[in-house]
């Protein structure tokens, strides 16, 4: 069992033991550069998928796992909220792409404790380090000055049990290639290109896909769309053909 560090209790001599998860091998050096100058916290390993991460947790049992996660790749996110339930224990910190309200909220789904966007200062992410390895959650005391975003997660919620009585699926072959490029990371310029329509179609797509799975984002649009089996994706995506999606 790992001991998490208590805000009540006196500061332990043993330094802040850290696994990083960066996909972006520069920034991965930039950011154990940064945290290699303080004397309390020790990098135990940097990883750049949340699968290596796995096997050093087990191991090792940091006190915290800062991760850097682009929410609307759904693999990550999903990888990313399995390793928070394999090592509860281990404070999750998140390292968002971008400082709006939707990576806030994705940080709360996979269960992480702290976020923090990839433009805050080095200061500002040390010092949420040291407060998620102190067993203080800065997320939930955000949220709580949030009543917006309290609201956007119970509306999450919702959606998530009404996707289970879904009928069968309601979207287009092109409304489901959207979701699939959405899926992969694509902004609606690269998914215009890819598919060789205006952004604007785009845009009217991807309404109709939120009007009809009765979502407000793109996260949630494909992680339904998925659940139930709708949308495949392949590797052929990333290589801009055409994506496998499911219709009934």
């Amino acid at each position: 069992m790992v001991r998490r560090r208590k805000s009540t209790t006196p500061p332990s001599d043993e330094p802040i033991r850290v696994v990083v998860i960066e996909p972006r091998a520069i920034l991965g050096v930039g950011v154990r550069e940064i945290l290699d100058r303080e004397s309390d916290i020790e990098v135990l390993a940097q990883v750049s998928t949340t699968a290596e991460a796995i096997s050093v947790v087990d191991q090792a049992y940091p006190d915290v796992v800062l991760a850097d996660v682009d929410f609307p790749q759904l693999d990550a996110t999903e990888a990313t909220r399995r390793l928070h339930e394999g090592a509860p224990e281990s404070a999750l910190v998140i390292m968002g792409r971008d400082d709006d309200d939707a990576s806030i909220v994705g940080a709360h789904e996979v269960g992480a404790v702290a976020h923090v966007p990839e433009t805050a200062e080095p200061a500002e992410l040390i010092a949420t380090i040291r407060r998620a390895a102190d067993g203080q959650h800065p997320l939930r005391d955000e949220l709580i000055g949030r009543p917006d975003l309290l609201e956007r997660i119970v509306d999450a919620m919702r959606e998530s049990i009404a996707a289970e009585h879904l009928p069968a699926n309601p979207l287009s072959r092109r409304e489901l290639d959207v979701l699939a490029h959405v899926a992969a990371g694509s902004r609606n310029r690269e998914i215009a290109e890819a598919l060789g329509i205006s952004e604007q179609t785009v845009k009217n797509h991807l309404s109709s896909i939120f009007h009809k799975l009765g979502v407000s984002n793109r996260t949630r649009a494909v992680t339904y769309a998925t659940r139930h089996g709708w949308l495949v994706l392949t590797d052929d995506i990333a290589n801009g053909q055409d994506v496998v999606a499911g219709h009934s």
